[in-house]
């Protein structure tokens, strides 16, 4: 009997990444779920976990080894890029260590695996599917590092889809909107020891600003899509005849992808002072900045999962 194509699901403890492997195990392939840790694993018996922290290279060099003793001499079908961390402050007052953290794991750590496992890639014209967000279309207030490390994302996509084309490897970045898959709790309470930590000065500035800000997000992940529509798309793009080079995942991922764009800078501003501030004026931006009438498609949403 032939051998299931074989897909690796990076960051698969739990969310959109547990969601996926389930869906494709369930769905005709062998699945390598990656968890930062094994204590970490919510792994069910039919899927075959693999230790994989994306940031550390001994662990990606490891996790390679292990495929290719595992597939002996198969290629990957599909290697799923799901693996991301997000964190929430005031660009005033957030250490640059916690972008690069960030930046870390959901953009170098994306590259340094897309990089490990194309030879295994290459041996079966697998396919690559990163995970990317509404977030690297739409930027929000208090998710610099998520939102910047997205748009990232959406430009290696393009170039991996542009570079790979030619040996066969198709490239997708999928966007999801928002997505009920718990992170937002996580948020919430990494929200509060924020405030806790900002001087007098920084409290007054943004304490208000952040509790609203985290209530609107939990209240959007409450009525969020489940993590399994993510875990369908996915299944879609590897089915595909012809993938598509990115894909916005989401019941309100039009309203989301209109608000990219086509709103000018100016309306985008107004409606997300009125949606995270309560008011239109409510840390609202200088009177030139209110007269902008470009038309811009860099914004962000909603923090996503943890890395794993």
């Amino acid at each position: 009997m032939a051998a299931l194509p074989a897909i690796l699901v990076t960051g698969a403890s739990s969310g959109i990444g547990l969601a996926t492997a389930q869906l494709l195990s369930k769905s005709g392939y062998r699945v390598f779920a990656g968890v930062r840790t094994l204590s970490d694993r919510s792994i069910q018996e039919n899927l075959s976990e693999i230790e994989l922290d994306v940031s550390d290279e001994a662990s990606i060099r490891a996790a390679v080894q292990k495929m290719e003793h595992e597939l002996e001499g198969a290629g990957l079908a599909g290697l799923i890029n799901n693996a991301g961390i997000a964190d929430v402050a005031p660009i005033e007052f957030h250490p640059v260590r916690n972008f690069r953290a960030v930046f870390e794991v959901n953009v170098f750590g994306l590259v340094a695996v897309t990089q490990a496992f194309l030879p295994l890639l290459h041996r079966a014209q697998g396919r690559i599917v990163n995970m990317g967000s509404i977030g690297g279309l739409i930027t929000i207030p208090f998710g610099a590092t998520l939102c910047a490390s997205k748009h990232a994302v959406e430009a290696i996509s393009d170039c991996m889809r542009l570079e790979l084309y030619p040996a066969g490897i198709h490239v997708t970045c999928l966007q999801p909107a928002s997505i009920n898959s718990g992170s937002a709790e996580k948020l919430a309470a990494k929200n509060e020891q924020t405030i806790a930590s900002l001087s007098p000065e920084g409290q007054r500035r943004y304490a208000d600003m952040l509790r609203r800000f985290m209530k609107v997000t939990m209240e959007s992940e409450t009525k969020g899509s489940p993590p399994s529509l993510v875990a369908h798309a996915v299944l879609d793009v590897l089915r595909s005849e012809a993938p598509p080079a990115r894909k916005l995942v989401g019941k309100d991922h039009l309203l989301l992808k209109l608000a990219a764009k086509a709103l000018p800078d100016s309306i985008r501003d107004r409606l997300f002072r009125r949606l995270f501030f309560g008011s239109p004026s409510f840390g609202s931006c200088p009177a030139s900045q209110d007269q902008e009438t470009e038309h811009h498609s860099d914004l962000s949403v909603r923090p996503s999962a943890s890395k794993d």
